[in-house]
C-alpha cells in the first residue's frame, strides 16, 4: 500500500529543518504557503524516507521576473544533493556538489527543458524519483517535461526537501511512495546519440589540489585521477569545494604515431589558461555575465589549430572559479589515432 504524507508548509513547518533559509509563512494570490527570498536556500525534511521510489509534488510560484524553486532528493548531506527546479523559462537539473550549484556543467537537452514564461502564477511541479533516474512534470501534463537518465549522486536514498534562489513560494508538498519505473537507456548513451560526443574528448585527467588563482601549485602534492562526466566535462566541483579564487591544474598526456596537426576545441568555466607541450595557447574567462554570457560549458566554445609531435604530448590546463555555478573543463583534441596513455 502506498505511503503518503502531506505538508501545507504554512502551519506544519516544524517538520522541516529551515537552516539559514529565513523561510516564513505568507499568503500570495489568495493561497497560504511558505515564502523564501534568500539565494541558494535549502530546507530539509527532518525525517528520512523509508522507500526508494517516490513522488514529490507541490504548488510553487515565482512572483517576479527572477526566481527559482524546486525539490531536493537523494541528499548525502547539506552540501551534496540532487536538485531539480523551476526557473522562469525552464526546468533545470542542478545537482549540488560540495556546496556548489553545477548548472553550467549540466546543461543541454539531457539536463534542462525550455518553457514558456512560468512566472506570476501558481504552478504544479512534481518529480518521480527512482534509483536509476527521475521524471519531472509540470502542471497537469501526464508526459514528463524532463527525464533524468542518470542521477549524479548515484541514486542512493537520502533526505528530501525543497530549495529556492531569490523570491519564490511553495505550498502543499506531498510525498508518495510509487512503484519503480525503468529507464531504458543510460545518460551517456542518450547524450552521445543527441550530440555526437566525439571519441577525441579527453576523458581522463590528473587533477591537482586547489590553490589560489595567481599562485603556483605546490611543488609536492597529491594528484587525483579524475574522469569526465557522461557529457565529456571534467567536473571539478565533484572533487573540491569551490572557494573564491579556487584554482586547480589538470594534466593529460596523449601519444601519437607521427607529427600531426588538428583543430582542438574546448569550453570551461570560469577562467582558463591552456598549454600544449608547455606552450600556452589560450587564456580567457567565461562566466555568468548576462546578457552577453551565461557561463555554460560547451565543447565548441573556442577552437585553435595545434601542431602535435610524434610520441608523447602534454595537455595542461589551469582552471579557476569565481562563482558557484559550475567549475570545469571539456576538451576535444580533434585526433583520431591517439595511442592511449593510462595516467
Amino acid at each position: 500500500m502506498a505511503i503518503q504524507s502531506l505538508y501545507t508548509l504554512w502551519d506544519d513547518i516544524e517538520h522541516f529543518d529551515l537552516g539559514d533559509s529565513e523561510a516564513t509563512a505568507a499568503e500570495w494570490q489568495g493561497h497560504k504557503g511558505l515564502y523564501l527570498e534568500k539565494m541558494n536556500a535549502a530546507v530539509f525534511l527532518r525525517e528520512e524516507l523509508p522507500f526508494t521510489s517516490f513522488r514529490l509534488k507541490a504548488e510553487v510560484a515565482i512572483p517576479h521576473k527572477v526566481g527559482f524553486i524546486g525539490f531536493i532528493f537523494g541528499a548525502v548531506d547539506a552540501q551534496n544533493y540532487e536538485l531539480v527546479y523551476l526557473a522562469p523559462v525552464e526546468i533545470q537539473y542542478d545537482p549540488i556538489m560540495n556546496g556548489s550549484m553545477t548548472w553550467q556543467i549540466y546543461n543541454g537537452v539531457r539536463y534542462q527543458k525550455a518553457l514558456p514564461d512560468t512566472t506570476g502564477v501558481w504552478q504544479k511541479l512534481a518529480v518521480e524519483v527512482h534509483p536509476n533516474g527521475a521524471f519531472v512534470y509540470l502542471g497537469d501534463d501526464s508526459e514528463p517535461k524532463l527525464i533524468l537518465t542518470k542521477l549524479q549522486h548515484g541514486g542512493e536514498p537520502g533526505k528530501i526537501g525543497f530549495w529556492s534562489f531569490l523570491h519564490s513560494y511553495i505550498r502543499d508538498l506531498s510525498i508518495e511512495q510509487i512503484e519503480p519505473k525503468p529507464l531504458n537507456e543510460s545518460g551517456a548513451d542518450l547524450y552521445q546519440q543527441e550530440t555526437g560526443l566525439a571519441d577525441t574528448t579527453v576523458r581522463e585527467w590528473r587533477l591537482s589540489e586547489p590553490y589560489l588563482r595567481g599562485e603556483n601549485p605546490p611543488a609536492e602534492q597529491r594528484w587525483l585521477k579524475a574522469k569526465v562526466e557522461e557529457n565529456g566535462i571534467l567536473n571539478v566541483n565533484r572533487w573540491f569545494a569551490a572557494e573564491p579564487g579556487s584554482t586547480v591544474e589538470a594534466r593529460s598526456i596523449i601519444r601519437l604515431p607521427s607529427n600531426q596537426e588538428s583543430v582542438i576545441s574546448f569550453g570551461f568555466s570560469d577562467h582558463l589558461r591552456l598549454w600544449i607541450n608547455d606552450h600556452e595557447i589560450y587564456q580567457g574567462s567565461w562566466k555568468w555575465n548576462p546578457p552577453s554570457s551565461d557561463g555554460r560549458i560547451s565543447p565548441d566554445f573556442y577552437q585553435v589549430v595545434v601542431k602535435w609531435r610524434a610520441g608523447e604530448n602534454s595537455i595542461r590546463a589551469e582552471v579557476a572559479q569565481s562563482e558557484n555555478f559550475g567549475w570545469g573543463l571539456t576538451l576535444r583534441t580533434g585526433l583520431n589515432d591517439v595511442l592511449p596513455i593510462f595516467l
